[in-house]
């Protein structure tokens, strides 16, 4: 069930139950969207500037 089909489903019935189920499923693709995120940073964290010259 998407976060859509989730949210109807609570409109309409109103339950904690539904709710619980839409929160779920809004944190699920909240999750995916942060590990791609995640996947595509830099492995050493760094800006990887470059300067003129090593001090």
């Amino acid at each position: 069930m998407n976060k859509t089909e989730a949210w109807n489903l609570f409109v309409k019935s109103g339950s904690v139950a539904d709710y619980l189920n839409y929160k779920s499923a809004e944190n699920s693709v909240t999750s995916q969207k942060n590990f791609q995120k995640e996947q595509n940073e830099n492995i050493h964290r760094r800006t990887d500037n470059q300067t003129t010259e090593y001090r």
